[in-house]
């Protein structure tokens, strides 16, 4: 071997210039990558989040517009998950879609209920938890409740799964209530 090229080279090993470049790359890609994997999880979630809450208010913005609800309307219903929900999976989503009649200012009361994954409220039970300012005698509202489980693609946030949920509410547009018919 060349004496000049083995000189050149043992100065190169004994050079420190640059050391801390190199360990600061070494040490970037332990910070960069969890940062990446957990940026890209926490993104998909978000976005599964919000089509799981415009699930819950598109189709309670549906039945308020409605005059009655059918069978077939409600199998369309549940047919539009697949588009409401994509690039997710459907299959995964509970909803449940429900009538409330306003008694007075203080009771509210099912008049119907369907549920897809969700199981459906008794007709006559009585609903609880709803603003003040919904609470309008003699009127009802559409009530839709969403929940999806997520899984993250890369596990790395949400290592179990996150489960989102939510409710959306609309007054009847056009008849008061809406009624349920075959």
């Amino acid at each position: 071997m060349n004496f000049g090229f083995q000189l050149r080279l043992r100065c190169f090993g004994r050079d420190e210039k640059g050391a801390a470049a190199v360990e600061f790359a070494l040490v970037a890609v332990f910070i960069m990558v969890p940062l990446l994997l957990g940026s890209v999880d926490l993104i998909d979630a978000m976005n599964a989040n919000s089509r799981t809450q415009n699930v819950a208010a598109s189709l309670a913005d549906v039945v308020a517009r409605d005059t009655e609800v059918s069978n077939d309307e409600v199998a369309g219903y549940w047919d539009a998950l697949e588009v409401l929900i994509y690039p997710n999976n459907a299959t995964d989503v509970e909803v449940r879609i429900t009538s409330i009649r306003i008694v007075n200012a203080t009771t509210a009361t099912v008049v119907w209920s369907e549920g897809h994954g969700m199981t459906a409220l008794n007709a006559g039970s009585s609903v609880t938890g709803l603003a003040a300012a919904m609470m309008n005698p003699g009127t009802s509202i559409i009530m839709a409740e969403s929940s999806y489980t997520y899984e993250t693609p890369m596990g790395f946030l949400f290592e179990d799964g996150i489960t989102f949920r939510h409710k959306a509410y609309r007054r009847s547009r056009l008849v008061d209530p809406i009624p349920r018919v075959s």
